[in-house]
């Protein structure tokens, strides 16, 4: 059993509970948590309100007729007319994958409800599909919503119907299986990524598994699943040791009675919101807490974030930020808008985390495999970017090999800090309240006297101006300690 927390509640805690289970926040909402208390502050993550009506869903996300545009493309009277259609459409979709991620983005950034949006994007990393084969930016759109709706549901449930996502089955292949030449791609990552692990299956249970989900399809017409019985294998199959004419379900409902099936997810919960590397007592406890609550998962993100241990040395600012949560928390930070849609992608790509675009079906890898030389400058750029500091030069964005745009400078308005708001007038007399409040913005907690000296020194004997106050911020914004969360 993981032990609830029994210190007090206090400023860094709430931080660190915001940061882990959102993007963090301002000292005011930092505050209000603090008020709340922990298990009021863990209740209002959990239980806040849907945001559907503030995000609707872009203006291209619906279905088309894909086999009325195919026939449409074969009656143009030329090839080189046929070829500008299949360009304008390559363009088009394109356009929608940028205004997606901006989409998202902008989610994560202003969502009242900022714990689905961090589930939505841990289980994206973990049924990691790409847009560089589904192609299909309506089909990524579909499965993000899939993955926002079930993000704190049943689990169970959410493999079952990311079984039958479009983008899936056209990511894994199920979609051109066949009774009679079953595919295996999506029974292997099924097991080996998405529920067991490596070790907990056998190639015979792949072979089985993949003829389980036979008959999975897409109907082009208008972009659904559909479920072709004539292309079922109904035949006996044995899986995971039992016996019987299983469809894809049956499987899951199979995997989902194994107890590795629990600890899997238990780790990858744990090492994402917490830290890398849990004891395998943690493991079992969470893992214990999953299966007693039938895969639920709010009652086992409530242990976990009311956890001791969550709130331990080992995991409070100890976590190397993502670009995504780099980016979005720095937002929320100066209580700015996150970049245009053309710088932001171009930062993202640099950092390296395009969200519908991971780099394979495993994921991002995460932790130290965010850093590295370019991306520790790429960080440093950015925050010269975010201050005002800086343009940021924009790199042809590739889809598909293709590149989208051409080389330039950014030009888009861009959003800079309003420091009167950060630093009022009032606090600036005392060069060192100035790097306090700084400090407890943007690093949520005091940092050693080692660690701000060189924000003392830079102050000294400078005027306390918004130029000035720009500096000092990208000047923090550019250290190790603003890396971790």
């Amino acid at each position: 059993m993981l032990k609830p927390l029994n210190t007090p509640w206090d400023y860094a805690k709430a931080a660190h509970l915001l940061n882990r289970a959102g993007f963090g926040g301002t000292p005011s909402e930092i505050e209000a948590l603090q008020k709340a208390g922990m298990e009021g502050a863990v209740e209002q993550l959990l239980s806040a309100p849907a945001d559907q009506a503030q995000f609707p869903p872009p203006d291209w996300a619906k279905p088309q007729n894909l086999v009325a545009m195919a026939e449409e493309a074969a009656m143009m009277a030329d090839e080189q007319t046929r070829k500008q259609f299949r360009q304008e459409r390559q363009k088009e979709d394109r356009n929608r994958f940028e205004s997606l991620v901006t989409w998202w983005i902008q989610r994560m950034r202003h969502t009242p409800n900022p714990l689905q949006e961090k589930m939505t994007l841990f289980w994206h990393g973990h049924f990691a599909t790409s847009s560089q084969k589904v192609r299909e930016t309506y089909y990524m759109w579909l499965q993000n919503e899939t993955l926002r709706r079930n993000a704190l549901r049943n689990f169970g449930n959410m493999v079952k119907e990311i079984s039958r996502d479009p983008a899936m089955l056209i990511w894994l292949d199920t979609n051109d299986s066949l009774c009679f030449k079953p595919n295996e791609n999506f029974g292997r990552e099924l097991m080996e990524l998405f529920t067991l692990g490596i070790g907990n299956y056998t190639e015979q249970d792949v072979q089985q598994a993949a003829r389980a989900f036979t008959g999975y399809k897409i109907n082009p017409a208008n972009q659904a699943f559909r479920y072709a019985p004539l292309q079922h294998d109904d035949g006996e199959k044995t899986f995971l040791g039992q016996v019987g004419k299983f469809t894809g379900d049956d499987v899951i409902d199979i995997i989902l009675e194994q107890r590795a099936c629990s600890q899997f997810m238990a780790r990858k919960l744990w090492t994402f919101f917490a830290y890398e590397n849990p004891s395998q007592a943690t493991v079992d406890a969470l893992a214990e807490t999953f299966r007693k609550n039938k895969y639920e998962i709010r009652p086992t993100m409530k242990t976990l974030l009311t956890s001791a241990e969550f709130y331990s040395d080992r995991a409070m600012r100890t976590q190397i930020k993502s670009p995504v949560q780099w980016l979005v928390g720095t937002a929320k930070l100066l209580e700015v808008n996150t970049p245009p849609e053309k710088p932001m992608l171009n930062a993202l790509r640099q950092l390296g985390q395009v969200p519908f675009m991971p780099p394979n079906v495993k994921g991002w890898d995460g932790g130290k495999a965010w850093i590295s030389t370019s991306t520790l400058l790429q960080r440093y750029n950015l925050a010269s970017y975010a201050v005002g500091n800086g343009a940021m030069h924009i790199q042809p964005f590739r889809m598909n090999g293709k590149p989208a745009e051409k080389p330039g400078r950014d030009v888009a308005p861009v959003e800079y800090p309003d420091f009167a708001k950060l630093v009022p007038q009032e606090t600036r007399k005392d060069p060192k309240t100035v790097v306090e409040n700084l400090t407890l913005r943007l690093f949520q907690s005091p940092l050693t006297p080692r660690d701000t000296e060189p924000f003392h020194q830079f102050l000294k004997d400078k005027p306390v101006n918004e130029h000035t106050l720009a500096q000092l911020v990208q000047l923090m914004m550019s250290t190790p300690q603003y890396q971790l969360a």
